[in-house]
């Protein structure tokens, strides 16, 4: 009798045991699952996330083709190494508006950019005044996240200079087309010239004799 109540006892002990592996077999397996599934699903993300990434770019350059003259985006790819070089790469599609407008690639400095940097009128070859754009343009948005104005500041301050941005700071932080209108009043003294452009056609045809107070209008149409 006590050895067949042993032999039992011992056959509960090892069916428990049996129980309890498979158990632990089973809570071992659905943890591996889920952990799989959840790297599926990240790298699923990640997937959708790079396509639309891609997505987006290719309709990027498709609209900048369309805006852009193929003069300007012969200098894309220089624009894109000084730009990340300076940290603005974000800035890519405005810098190559700004070229669009200035010069449509068309001129050895064009960006215009060799005042900036203290020289005389197109004295920048092209690699030069895109490098030299990239910096000047990196020292405005350093100055327009100090102000917290907004990016349109940025692009007429391209054209007016770093005193814009400040101008723009202490008449409610956004741009717009009257405070440019101001700004250029003030700096040219009120002296104005003819200025026949499609542009300016609902303004009249005129500007101030301070940079373009239509600058930002001008970029703008070229931005995707």
């Amino acid at each position: 009798m006590r050895n067949r109540e042993r032999e039992r006892r011992a056959q509960r002990k090892r069916r428990e045991q049996e129980i309890r592996l498979q158990m632990f077999v089973l809570a071992v397996g659905a943890a591996l699952l889920l952990f799989l599934v959840i790297v599926g699903i990240g790298r699923w993300r990640e997937a959708v996330a790079e396509r639309k990434r891609l997505e987006a770019e290719r309709a990027l350059q498709e609209r900048e083709e369309e805006l852009l003259s193929d003069s300007v985006l012969e200098y894309e790819d220089l624009v894109k190494y000084y730009a990340e070089e300076e940290g603005i790469y974000e800035y890519v599609p405005v810098l190559l508006a700004i070229m669009e407008v200035e010069t449509k690639g068309e001129r050895d400095d064009v960006m215009q950019s060799s005042e900036s940097a203290g020289l005389e009128p197109n004295s920048l070859g092209p690699e030069a005044s895109i490098a030299q754009a990239c910096d000047y343009f990196r020292g405005l948005v350093e100055r327009a996240e100090n102000t917290g104005v907004d990016d349109k500041t940025i692009i007429q301050a391209y054209n007016y200079g770093p005193g814009y941005i400040y101008y723009v700071e202490e008449n409610g932080g956004v741009h717009s087309f009257d405070l440019a209108v101001d700004y250029a009043e003030e700096m040219s003294g009120g002296r104005t010239s003819r200025y026949t452009h499609p542009i300016a056609d609902d303004n009249g045809n005129w500007m101030y004799l301070y940079g373009n107070m239509y600058y930002v209008k001008l970029v703008e149409q070229y931005l995707p």
